[in-house]
């Protein structure tokens, strides 16, 4: 099983958009340079969007950036290492990273974007990253929304994309344009489905930055993580839990299991919404952690 579902997750890359490189601010974790970027004003309430498996970021067409700015967040965003143009790891002599390694990136691109504790947003293995930064560095979060994640408690089951995604292409000479096309499309939802323009975008940028050993060391660094439920369960802070109706990957219990080791945060549930955070969802999605976020007391 371990094996299959790290193919799977591997193949989940593949999905994921990357972008033409735009010059980026840089945070340093030791080894690790992390690409950053800022947005919307200094006033703005600070949140910082950690990014899926092999996600590049998109500073300035992401759907979800543009959303969050017009609720008038200020916005940090950043590539996680073995992504985008942050340090990409070589597969021979780098050392094994964990979850905690990822959120301490977390922690560097805070510091160099002078942002003292900050809402944290996390898509995916995102949200796997933030729930361990709640956990570890709660100095440094305002609150914890995780979108579309686990809690990585062992025997929950994957949805039907993780058979989709084991069968054979129709055409297994298809250029790989249209392979990464049609795995866009077994991720999408319902209500969330993207026009052809915005897959053939996303996919064309996709295939101009890819380094399959990033994938393989990002899905290890989940694995080697674990089960997070206990550290889930040390965190005081107030949380939200996003997901996706449609969701084809993480069913539903999954964020139920995440929303209880959190002692019963609340789950939103998006009707029609599938795994892939696109950008018809986006601004649903922001709306409710705008609607999160004011109900807190400020800090």
């Amino acid at each position: 099983m371990i094996r299959t579902s790290t193919a799977a997750l591997v193949a989940l890359l593949w999905l994921t958009p990357a972008v033409a490189q735009e010059r980026a601010d840089i945070a340093r974790n030791g080894a690790v340079d992390l690409a950053y970027w800022r947005h919307g004003p200094e006033a703005g309430v600070p949140i910082v969007v950690i990014n899926g498996q092999g996600v590049a970021t998109r500073p300035h067409d992401d759907g979800l950036t543009k959303a969050l700015l017009a609720e008038g967040f200020r916005v940090v965003l950043f590539d996680n290492r073995d992504s985008g143009q942050s340090t990409v790891l070589s597969a021979e002599g780098s050392a094994a990273y964990d979850l905690s390694d990822m959120a301490a990136d977390t922690i560097a691109v805070l510091d160099a974007a002078g942002v003292e504790r900050a809402h944290v947003v996390g898509h995916s293995l995102g949200g796997m990253i933030a729930q361990v930064l709640a956990a570890e560095h709660p100095d440094r979060v305002l609150s914890l929304i995780s979108v579309s994640s686990t809690s990585g408690e062992p025997g929950l089951p994957y949805g039907p994309a993780m058979a989709a995604m084991s069968e054979p292409p129709p055409d297994a000479s298809a250029p790989m344009a249209d392979r990464l096309a049609r795995f866009y499309r077994i991720f999408e939802g319902e209500a969330d489905r993207m026009p052809d323009a915005e897959v053939a975008a996303r996919v064309e940028a996709d295939m101009a930055v890819r380094d399959p050993n990033a994938a393989e060391r990002q899905v290890a660094a989940a694995m080697r993580t674990g089960d997070r439920r206990a550290l889930l369960g040390s965190i005081e802070l107030p949380a939200l839990v996003l997901h996706g109706g449609d969701d084809p990957w993480f069913p539903l219990v999954h964020p139920e299991s995440t929303a209880a080791a959190l002692g019963g945060a609340p789950i939103e549930v998006i009707d029609g919404m599938g795994h892939i955070l696109a950008d018809a969802a986006a601004p649903d999605v922001a709306a409710r952690i705008a609607g999160f976020v004011g109900s807190l007391p400020t800090p």
